[in-house]
């Protein structure tokens, strides 16, 4: 079988000074840990080796740092006993290892990394005609992440992790209830995204801290997040309602296609 493929390359000034940001900071987190880590270096030269290794590592800037380590190892004599030693005084000699720690960031390095910060390369198999440059670049970013929902299962509010089953019938089981929810997390993103883009409106309120800030692709966890102030009270006279709906609560209703009769209870009898 043969097909034809378009490599396309893409620079997004945006994504490079956001890139750009991060290589520093993770820089400068690693510059400061390697202070931190020269000031106390230990005594044991392996130990150090890993713990500057680790920090490498963990920032994610091994090959931007040239570091150095030595060991300068000296002999010390020492009396033993009371009093003031003589020349038949008893001795010891203890070995004192004392290690030094030298770093320097490896410009060549990071200026290299520099110039690929904000390129993209997409590859299709779509022609041009059919599918442009710019258009490849709205459908990519637009395009479902099958990634996220095994997020959602490892991380998320959909934990499958750690499984405490030793059943294999209840393994199953449960990945299958899960998997159920997931498809239901994401039909809801996908019909309330869709009737955003369909009004061209955007969503604002589902940010803590930062009520004014809106957006047009909100995500299922934030929308169930606002009804988590609801409350159901039963009172004596055998009657229960919901705490009122908030204007918020009622928009993202309406964009899930579901009537507020949901929460309206008030009239229901309670059963004891």
């Amino acid at each position: 079988m043969r097909w034809h493929e378009r490599y396309l390359v893409v620079y997004s000034e945006n994504f490079a000074n956001s890139q750009l940001r991060g290589l520093e900071q993770r820089l400068n987190a690693a510059e400061n840990a390697l202070l931190k880590l020269a000031a106390k270096p230990g005594k044991d030269l392996v130990q150090l080796d890993e713990k500057i290794e680790a920090i490498l590592k963990r920032h994610r800037v091994s090959e931007f740092f040239v570091v150095n380590t030595k060991a300068e190892i000296s002999t010390q004599t020492r009396h033993l006993g009371r009093g003031r030693p003589t020349a038949k005084s008893p001795q010891q000699q203890i070995v004192c290892v004392q290690l030094q720690l030298q770093f320097s960031r490896q410009s060549a390095a990071i200026e290299q990394a520099q110039q690929l910060l904000g390129w993209r390369l997409y590859v299709t198999n779509a022609s041009i005609i059919k599918l442009s440059l710019s258009q490849a670049v709205i459908y990519y970013r637009d395009e479902w992440l099958l990634e996220r929902g095994f997020h959602r299962f490892k991380r998320g509010n959909l934990p499958a992790l750690p499984i405490y089953f030793q059943n294999q019938d209840r393994i199953v089981g449960l990945m299958f209830l899960l998997t159920i929810a997931l498809r239901v997390f994401t039909l809801i993103e996908f019909v309330v995204r869709e009737a955003l883009q369909k009004a061209q409106r955007v969503l604002a309120g589902l940010y803590d801290g930062n009520p004014k800030r809106a957006t047009a692709r909100p995500s299922t966890e934030q929308l169930l997040k606002t009804f988590r102030n609801l409350t159901l009270y039963s009172l004596p006279d055998s009657t229960i309602f919901v705490t009122p709906l908030s204007d918020l609560q009622r928009q993202i209703l309406s964009l899930m296609k579901l009537p507020e009769s949901l929460y309206q209870l008030h009239l229901l009898p309670c059963k004891t």
